[in-house]
């Protein structure tokens, strides 16, 4: 028998358990785990940054400004990818949420262009608004 030539019928008495990564070459896996340890895109988290950064700016110029008083962006989060982004706005007072919300809505188009004319891509990512109540600590 050639040496060159691979073994196809390998006796099973040499596993005692045989399992999923059996056969698989350990270089590759080491790239494997690599790959699922590796934090999150560094230039996705940069744009979220800067889309937080520059909402928080834009909404406090918005009309109606008297219920966007205390209005803050808690985050900005890929949902699911740069191309879509999900924005989370904090409203401190209940009574107002859903005037923010109906600013929000109304005002949308001109938000996402003041993040187009922030950030320097090809597409501007499409902003989806969800508004949350700030947790009181004396509940």
């Amino acid at each position: 028998m050639d040496s060159r030539k691979p073994r196809t019928n390998v006796p099973r008495e040499l596993c005692a358990d045989p399992g999923p990564g059996d056969g698989v070459d350990p270089r590759h896996e080491k790239r494997r785990e690599l790959a699922l340890d590796r934090r999150p895109d560094r230039k996705l988290e940069q744009l979220c940054k800067q889309v937080a950064r520059d909402l928080q700016l834009s909404l406090s110029a918005l009309p109606g400004a008297e219920e966007m008083i205390g209005v803050t962006v808690c985050a900005v989060v890929p949902a699911p990818n740069a191309g879509r982004l999900r924005v989370l706005l904090i409203v401190p007072d209940p009574r107002h949420q859903s005037e923010v919300a109906a600013i929000v809505q109304r005002y949308a188009g001109r938000l996402r262009a003041e993040v187009a004319a922030a950030i320097s891509r090809r597409r501007t990512p499409e902003l989806v608004f969800e508004i949350i109540m700030e947790r009181s600590d004396h509940e």
